[in-house]
């Protein structure tokens, strides 16, 4: 509602790495992600309709996963890899109910990719060899996102939005893996139920200060649910200083405790006697570990209409290690999970004027 007729294109690089290291007695050693660098593209637009309406289009990522480790968690397992990923076209309405308020809804269409190989290779279920741990997966599905913007005093705005967990097909390779260890649930990965509040505040003519709380509800999809996930709340703030009429520099901060812990457990698995393993065990293909992100950002106007920005990210290192015994014992606790990310990305903005 408030960007008029405007076009935005980015593309970010997202550059994680990822590791595991093995307790003792499984054979000791660590094993790092081979794959290291990922390239993220997206896109936007916006059109007024009238004074009230506009729509847009956005293209953006889905998030996702990747490891890919030339050893698996036990030594001689062999080359394991996973890769998650997917995007998400949303096409966007909103309405001004005045200079104040406004509100908007975006119907989310998304499409994912689930790639295994040689997936938890080490694991056998008891009677007989896992078969299917190599597969290549696709996934379509849609949602809506939800939200509303208040103006409440000059200087101060604040903000609310909701996205019901996406309704996506199953990954069919993924199911026939999953029921080798006794898994009948669905066997899709979209994203959870999510609801977030924040706010802007101006302090003074040439700066903001932003604010959000963010609550993903992992524990709402069955997968995530299986393998141990908590639900996660987030904690973002930033701030943006414009020392000029056509430079903006900006820096944020992001927490929140990771999904995955050492201690917790996965659900009971029935081909190993009805036994759990250790969540930071179960996930070491899907080290979704990290907690602490740092952002560094600016933004220069070329000219009226043209506004070119970029930034950089870094999350320091955050490791989860097993505590609890996993199948009843029979693989050790202490294997520990751990990630870094560094992202930079850079973008064109095109407002009409």
């Amino acid at each position: 509602s408030q960007t008029g007729d405007s076009g935005n294109v980015e593309w970010s690089m997202l550059m994680p790495d990822r590791e595991f290291t093995r307790h003792a007695a499984a054979g000791g050693g660590t094993e790092v992600s081979d794959s290291r660098m990922f390239g993220i593209p997206q896109f936007a637009f916006t059109s007024k309709i009238n004074d009230a309406m506009n729509w847009g289009l956005m293209a953006y990522a889905m998030g996702g996963m990747n490891t890919d480790y030339q050893d698996g968690v036990a030594p001689g397992s062999g080359p394991e890899s996973v890769n998650l990923q997917g995007m998400i076209i949303a096409p966007t309405l909103s309405f001004a109910f005045n200079k104040n308020v406004s509100a908007g809804a975006a119907l989310l269409i998304g499409t994912m990719n689930l790639t295994a190989r040689n997936l938890f290779g080490a694991f056998v279920p008891p009677g007989g060899p896992v078969v299917n741990n190599t597969f290549d997966d696709s996934s379509v599905g849609w949602g809506v996102k939800l939200g509303v913007d208040a103006k409440i005093t000059d200087g101060i705005s604040i903000g609310a939005m909701i996205q019901p967990q996406m309704q996506m097909d199953e990954f069919k390779g993924f199911k026939t893996f999953l029921n080798n260890f006794g898994y009948t649930g669905d066997a899709s990965i979209p994203l959870p139920n999510e609801y977030g509040i924040g706010a802007k505040f101006a302090a003074g003519k040439s700066m903001d200060i932003v604010a959000d709380i963010l609550y993903y509800q992992w524990t709402g999809n069955e997968v995530f649910e299986f393998f141990g996930w908590e639900d996660q709340i987030v904690y973002k703030v930033g701030l943006e200083y414009r020392p000029s009429d056509t430079l903006a520099l900006r820096a944020g901060f992001n927490y929140a405790e990771s999904p995955i812990k050492g201690g917790n457990t996965t659900a009971p698995i029935s081909t190993f006697g009805g036994t759990t393993a250790d969540a930071a065990f179960a996930n070491y293909l899907f080290p979704a570990v990290s907690e602490t992100h740092v952002t560094l950002g600016l933004s220069y106007k070329m000219d009226k209409s043209v506004t070119v920005s970029g930034y950089y990210l870094y999350a320091p290192e955050a490791s989860q290690t097993a505590t609890t015994s996993n199948f009843g014992g029979g693989y050790p606790t202490g294997t520990t999970i751990s990630m870094t990310q560094h992202a930079f990305g850079l973008g064109v903005n095109y407002a009409a004027k």
